[in-house]
């Protein structure tokens, strides 16, 4: 009986061993692996789907607003009050850093820019300034020059600015009151198209481009940029920016249109941001002239009469470094009235 047990027994072990002798695994280390596998696999999927988007994730659109903090208004939660002030949130500042002493403004034509990624969209072809003398019409490739006489605040009655709270501070604070002002804090190249901030007759509210295709204007100023410093790609920026005055040059071919050079910022307030600097926003605004030399726009620099010698905002000009103080509002003006281009220049 004894010696049938033990051959029963023996049967037993036989039949529970694991095949090709494989080594035994703990079931959670085993369902550990499986995991581990699974998701390797899946984020190899991810990433081409991504690269295939642009450098885009899955459900990220090209002009997404959740990229990063994507205004400066949905970080800072400041706004302009009254007089141009501003309660900003605090910042760590670089304790060792200089502010340069104000001086007669000139940008510097050259400056290091940050490296970005190889952008996917193609970018606009490099503006030629050759072109535009060789065939005598006006120059695009170079801002507005200064005028022998400055026009009266009658001049931009028929005129619209549109932009972001920058543009807001300037019909506040200084600018042109008879002017129609189509802004919003946060304004960006695409939500123009898709973010109703015009308020109409009726109470309701429409996007820019559709309060631009009921309105008639001769004049079109326009400040973009400024919150689309964090974008993955400048060309994604400059690219959007084209339809924009595109869009508007079918509804108002007979318009002139100026892009503004976007606003520095102060040497403080650059120093302590990795996005709203002054190295990203002589990059956009190189992109921003190519385009008008491109397209055949005015380009207004603007940002001459508010930058020091080392092309930072004066530091007297804002409390946030962002947003203008009145004084600096009516300097912007001043600026528009010596620097437009007159009816017998037009193409």
């Amino acid at each position: 009986m004894e010696s049938r047990y033990h051959k029963l027994q023996f049967s037993m072990r036989l039949s529970m061993r694991r095949p090709w002798n494989l080594p035994y695994f703990p079931p959670a280390i085993a369902l550990l692996f499986f995991f581990l596998v699974l998701t390797a696999i899946f984020h190899q999927d991810y990433l081409r789907a991504a690269k295939e988007n642009n450098g885009l994730y899955p459900g990220e659109s090209i002009f997404s607003n959740e990229r990063v903090d994507s205004s400066i208004e949905e970080r800072d939660k400041t706004l302009p009050v009254e007089g141009g002030d501003t309660q900003p949130k605090k910042r760590p500042v670089n304790s060792s850093a200089v502010v340069p002493p104000a001086v007669p403004p000139s940008l510097p034509q050259t400056s290091p820019s940050p490296t970005l990624p190889p952008a996917p969209p193609a970018p606009l072809s490099p503006m030629s300034s050759t072109s535009t003398e060789a065939s005598g019409g006006y120059d695009y490739s170079r801002p507005v020059p200064a005028a022998d006489v400055a026009v009266t605040e009658e001049y931009f009655a028929d005129a619209v600015f549109i932009g972001d709270s920058r543009t807001e501070g300037l019909k506040m604070f200084g600018g042109p009151q008879n002017a129609t002002y189509y802004t919003c804090n946060g304004l960006k190249v695409d939500t123009v198209f898709t973010r109703p901030v015009v308020p109409t007759a009726s109470g309701e509210k429409v996007t820019v481009m559709e309060a631009l295709r009921q309105e008639s204007f001769k004049k079109v100023y326009i400040m973009l940029g400024i919150n689309e410093l964090g974008w993955a790609y400048s060309e994604l920026f400059i690219n959007k920016y084209a339809e924009v005055v595109e869009e508007i040059k079918k509804n108002a071919p007979a318009a002139q249109i100026y892009l503004q050079s976007i606003l520095p910022v102060t040497a403080e307030r650059s120093q302590s941001d990795d996005i709203f600097n002054n190295a990203n926003i002589r990059r956009y605004n190189d992109l921003i002239q190519q385009m008008a030399a491109e397209k055949r726009l005015y380009y207004l620099d603007v940002a001459q009469c508010m930058a020091d010698a080392e092309g930072n905002l004066f530091s007297d000009a804002s409390t946030d470094g962002i947003h203008l103080k009145k004084n600096y509002c009516e300097r912007w003006f001043d600026y528009l009235k010596w620097h437009y281009v007159p009816h017998n220049n037009w193409e």
